[in-house]
């Protein structure tokens, strides 16, 4: 280039451009760790995003789950799939809550759960931030099993001619049937610590 009088420019950056989209917001990290397994109601929540199609176009479907009974306790439906979407889901799942300590609430590194918006409404209701790695989809494997289960179970065997039929199917499955099944499966669970707790004729 220096021989043929040839000088290279470099190319300039452009305004407001930033090096990692993905970054987490300050401070969060992975609380999670891929340990699935609580104790007890409302200690460890997980969310997530997932799409639906049909015949008017896609339906995003955000849903918290948690990890103690398995049930979605919050859930929301949008054509777009934007933080207020993932706020109104969080907001349900709160609404329900009994307790006023704090929570960790887990999700990936998407655009909705980065925001301010979102990062702000939870640090106001005492739920503590955690996010998967980058490209690490096991990191939420409990919210993928969610919905595959919900997509093998319902939606791959039924063709939605519209936003509203999906709607409709979609809540169908979570309140009338997952929710009602994961209440039974606690409530066994519960019978079985009980039985087990009481104290035999034997030993008293």
């Amino acid at each position: 280039m220096a021989r043929h009088s040839i000088q290279g420019w470099p190319r300039r950056k452009r305004r407001g451009q930033r090096a990692d989209q993905r970054l987490p917001p300050p401070g969060v990290r992975n609380l999670l760790e891929r340990d699935f397994n609580a104790l007890e109601p409302e200690t460890k929540w997980v969310t997530d995003i997932t799409e639906i199609g049909t015949d008017e176009g896609k339906l995003y479907l955000c849903v918290v789950l948690d990890l103690f009974s398995k049930l979605v306790i919050g859930w929301s439906m949008h054509h777009r799939q934007d933080r207020q979407m993932v706020i109104r889901a969080v907001e349900m799942a709160i609404w329900q809550r009994r307790g006023g300590w704090s929570v960790i609430l887990h999700s990936d590194r998407g655009s909705q759960f980065r925001s301010g918006d979102y990062q702000r409404f939870l640090t106001q209701h005492t739920l503590l931030c955690s996010m998967s790695a980058v490209g690490h989809c096991g990191d939420n494997a409990a919210c993928e099993g969610f919905f595959g289960m919900l997509k093998r179970e319902r939606v791959s065997r039924t063709r939605y001619p519209s936003l509203d039929a999906a709607k409709a199917d979609l809540f169908d499955y979570i309140e009338r049937f997952h929710n009602p099944r994961m209440r039974r499966r606690v409530a066994k669970q519960d019978q079985k610590f009980s039985a087990l707790s009481k104290p035999s004729v034997t030993t008293g």
